[in-house]
């Protein structure tokens, strides 16, 4: 800067201070611009500070919430892999169980067609036994007509012993010692040798007949010798010396009614395969064990055993 420009009124330094002074004196507008300005920037400030504090309050609540969150979130996920689990292994169970129904479903199917052949089994065995019962009761009574007839030709015999020829001798020494056809006609030889009539045979005693026909004991000598007896008696002709000893009979245990130990006279055979007398039975099978396997679509079925019935008549009536 030159002399002139410094000590001249209208110099730079002139200017430069005038216009220091003008902007010297606009400093205090300035300054109380800015002070009032200050003011309402503090206002400002603690707007703002509180403004600040407000959203570090939300963020440190969102904070939490998110960290709740992600704590639920976490959780979630522990119970989502979970109920994964056992979703996966309830799909398993479930499969497996319907793997099993179908199983049990075709075994059902199975026992029906089992059930429905043992069904017909039983009626086919039923209509068996209905046919085994009527084919029984005409059995029985052929045996019995058979009998009849027998017991009536018997009768006739029996009247005419004093006059009995050697086949007639060896037919009734047979029949009471239940002898085969052999035997009788070995039986007839010994009556023809030794030339046995009816009249002479009651004149015998019982070591004269074991001496002539050799008998395998002395008991059926004791049997021929009161069989003939009895039928002297019954249709007497002369005075018979008789040997008042009758051999003891046993009964055989297969003519005894389990329930009764009594002789049957009516035996039938139950569905457990056992045979009784039919009063003991219709009366006592409850107290059988099982008994509930006696019964046939809830009813009692008995079969008569007209074989055995017979052989228990001839044991009663020989045993007389």
């Amino acid at each position: 800067m030159n002399w002139d420009d410094i000590w001249s009124f209208d110099g730079k330094f002139q200017q430069t201070k005038t216009n220091d002074l003008i902007r010297m004196n606009d400093i205090p507008s300035i300054i109380k611009t800015l002070l009032s300005y200050q003011s309402s920037i503090k206002d400002d400030v603690n707007i703002v500070s509180k403004d600040f504090e407000g959203i570090s309050k939300k963020q440190k609540s969102i904070q939490q919430e998110i960290y709740e969150k992600y704590l639920e979130k976490i959780k979630l996920k522990n119970q989502l892999d979970e109920a994964t689990s056992n979703y996966t292994k309830c799909i398993e169970q479930y499969n497996y169980l319907c793997s099993i129904e179908r199983d049990i479903l075709i075994e059902k199917q199975q026992k029906e067609q089992q059930m429905t052949s043992i069904n017909e089994i039983q009626d086919f065995n039923n209509k068996v036994l209905e046919g085994f019962n009527e084919s029984n009761d005409k059995l029985q009574k052929l045996i019995e007509e058979n009998q009849n007839w027998i017991e009536k030709e018997w009768n006739e015999l029996e009247k005419k012993w004093g006059e009995w020829n050697s086949q007639e001798i060896s037919i009734f020494i047979g029949h009471t010692s239940k002898c085969k056809k052999s035997k009788i006609n070995q039986y007839n030889k010994i009556i023809k040798k030794n030339k046995i009539d009816g009249m002479s045979l009651s004149k015998m005693s019982k070591n004269n007949l074991i001496d002539i026909f050799r008998f395998e004991t002395f008991l059926q000598a004791c049997a021929i010798y009161d069989s003939f007896n009895e039928i002297c008696k019954k249709y007497p002709m002369n005075v018979i010396d008789s040997d008042k000893d009758v051999a003891e009979q046993v009964i055989p245990k297969e003519y005894l009614c389990p329930l009764s130990n009594s002789t049957m006279n009516d035996p039938v055979i139950a569905s457990n395969g056992i045979t009784y007398d039919r009063p003991s039975i219709m009366n006592q099978y409850q107290s059988i064990q099982n008994s509930s396997s006696l019964l046939i679509s809830g009813n009692l079925r008995l079969f008569p055993d007209y074989g055995l019935r017979q052989k228990i008549q001839t044991f009663l009536k020989n045993s007389k």
